[in-house]
């Protein structure tokens, strides 16, 4: 039989009012695999040993029965239960980025260009285009000549301050995703680099003012922590600040989902050492593999849906592969449920 925990109720009181002895609790935790007999939860189910029960004459009224439980998950903490199969658009928080800040409208760029004297570019959305050095990669403009800030130069600026660049870069932060930029051709150019050409010109320059200059240079570069791609970025290496905060947001419910992945893989663990049986296992990694195997198909899926009616990039890929993922996780999850319960129901 079953019994529902009562408020107030302790295995030694159950023991006693079904089972006649106070003393016969540890029959009770043993046949629920209670490996903390003093922590039990209200409205949790217990089985209680059937041949005592019949002995005498007890029976569970019918408008207390719930649905029985998987065994083992009766000593849970959690009395509500989710399933939660997200992928962010990358499974990786520790993914190696830069950050380039970009003046991105009229009145950003003319606040700049009113305190530094010179008009200034503004630059189209980079997570829609892409970003793109102002010279072609034939350019002669080196490094340091890059920083001094010559044009038509093959490079771009960016920083690798966290999280959002360089302070004293004006505009707005965009995230370089560092493989794929190289993926994409883009090759990386460190600090130190940066300073050796900069140091190189020093030694060349005679004038006092433009040696002034060059040496206020070589302090900031360090602080900055400022990094040269040279090459174009496409738009799928680069993330916004809306895309990246809802990135990061995502990632934090994906490692929920995989921390109760491994909780479920616990709890059909201690049921096959129970029963000495490998079914529980293979049907909890069944399970699991449906769900984030499906999720991840899902994603995929989402964005080539969205980019089929001209969605490719930005927030509403994120968007078209988040849908697409949490749809196909849980489809996947509960298709392989129906099968897994062949081996082994939960």
């Amino acid at each position: 039989m079953h019994y529902t925990i009562r408020p107030g109720d302790s295995l030694a009181a159950i023991a006693l009012r079904l089972m006649g002895d106070a003393g016969r609790w540890p029959e009770i935790a043993r046949l629920n695999g209670l490996t903390r007999p003093d922590t039990i939860l209200v409205g949790q189910t217990l089985r209680i040993p059937s041949l005592v029960a019949q002995a005498h004459g007890l029976a569970r009224p019918r408008e207390q029965r719930l649905p029985q439980r998987h065994p083992g998950t009766e000593t849970s903490l959690v009395p509500a239960r989710f399933r939660l199969f997200i992928l962010a658009d990358e499974v990786n928080p520790l993914r190696r980025k830069v950050v380039r800040r970009v003046i991105v409208n009229d009145r950003m760029a003319a606040a700049v260009a009113a305190r530094i004297g010179r008009p200034v570019k503004v630059f189209p959305n980079p997570s829609v285009w892409g970003l793109h050095p102002s010279g072609p990669p034939t350019s002669p403009v080196t490094v340091g000549r890059h920083v001094q800030g010559h044009g038509n130069s093959p490079f771009l600026s960016a920083s690798r301050a966290w999280p959002t660049g360089a302070r004293r870069f004006t505009g707005t932060p965009f995230w370089i995703d560092e493989a794929q930029a190289r993926a994409a051709g883009a090759t990386f150019h460190e600090s130190d680099e940066i300073l050796a050409g900069l140091r190189d010109i020093l030694r060349r320059t005679k004038d006092p003012a433009s040696r002034a200059k060059l040496e206020e240079l070589i302090r900031k570069v360090p602080s900055d922590r400022e990094v040269l791609l040279r090459g174009s970025v496409p738009a799928s290496a680069i993330k916004g600040p809306w895309r990246m905060g809802a990135t990061r947001g995502l990632q934090g419910v994906q490692i929920i989902g995989f921390a109760m992945t491994a909780y479920d893989m616990n709890t059909a663990a201690q049921k096959s050492r129970r029963t000495h049986s490998m079914r529980p296992v293979a049907a909890e990694t069944l399970r699991q593999a449906g769900g984030w195997g499906a999720a991840w198909a899902g994603a995929k899926l989402g964005l080539l849906g969205g980019a089929a009616v001209g969605v490719e990039t930005g927030p509403g890929a994120l968007l078209t592969g988040l849908i697409g993922g949490a749809v196909g996780g849980v489809a996947g999850y509960y298709g392989a449920d129906w099968v897994a319960d062949h081996i082994d129901e939960n």
